[in-house]
Parts: C-alpha cells; sequence; structure tokens
C-alpha cells in the first residue's frame, strides 16, 4: 500500500498531467516553466520534512537528461526502502534500469530491470512487468 499523501498526489499527478500536456502541445516553454514548479514543490515538501519518494520519481520520469534523473531516482528508491517495507519500488526499479540502458550500463541496468520485474509480478503490476519484459529485450541486443 502507498504511503503518499493525498494532497502531495494530487498536486504531483496534476503538475505532471499538465506537463504532459504541454509537451504534447509542443508547448516546451510551459512544459518546462511547469516543470520549475514540480521541482519547487519538491523544495519546498522538503524544507518542510514532508518529502515523499513520490515527488522524486515524478521528477525524475520529467527530467529529460538521464544522468540528473538517474539521480532522482535512485534518491526515491533510497528514501522507499527507508520508509516502510512494503513500499512500492517496482516502479522505481524499472525506471532505474531504463535510465541506466540510455547510460550504456547494460549490466547495472539488467540487474534494476529485474528485480523491478519481480516484484512488479508480485504485486500483480502486469503492466509493468509488460514494460520490464520489453526492457529486457532491449537489454539482450546490448548485453
Amino acid at each position: 500500500m502507498s504511503t503518499i499523501p493525498p494532497d502531495i498526489y494530487e498536486h504531483v499527478s496534476q503538475l505532471a498531467f499538465d506537463i504532459t500536456n504541454a509537451t504534447l502541445a509542443d508547448d516546451h516553454a510551459l512544459a518546462e516553466s511547469l516543470y520549475q514548479r514540480l521541482h519547487l514543490y519538491h523544495e519546498e515538501q522538503l524544507a518542510t520534512g514532508r518529502s515523499h519518494p513520490f515527488i522524486l520519481e515524478t521528477l525524475a520520469d520529467y527530467t529529460d537528461d538521464p544522468a540528473p534523473a538517474l539521480r532522482y531516482y535512485e534518491k526515491a528508491l533510497e528514501m522507499s526502502r527507508l520508509m516502510t517495507s512494503d513500499e512500492p519500488t517496482h516502479t522505481i526499479l524499472i525506471s532505474i534500469g531504463e535510465r541506466l540502458l540510455e547510460l550504456k550500463r547494460a549490466e547495472q541496468a539488467e540487474a534494476f530491470i529485474r528485480d523491478g520485474r519481480t516484484e512488479a509480478q508480485r504485486r500483480g503490476e502486469l503492466e509493468w512487468v509488460k514494460e520490464a519484459d520489453e526492457l529486457l529485450t532491449k537489454l539482450d541486443g546490448q548485453l
């Protein structure tokens, strides 16, 4: 079960929705402005002791450069593991693997993707299992 406070979930989800729509509309200036608002929101929550892995993961999802995105995912994973033993991490693990693939670090990517796939399977998250399988297929070409 997720521990995302409802107000954080709503705010971050709305920003993510708006960033996606701005990107699809080719309004890169608006998308960047919204991304900066998401970043500022993370800083505000961090300052008040209310940071959550969901915010970091969402920041990573919308970070174009794979190296900084990877750092956000790694922080989100670390924070998730400190929160509870049942905090979902499969989305983070698979996303780390995807970014590692982009950075041509295939062997490291494989471990994260497989771990994420295992958790997704355990949780019945079949879309994420499928995502992991697609990444593992890509990975076969890089190993």
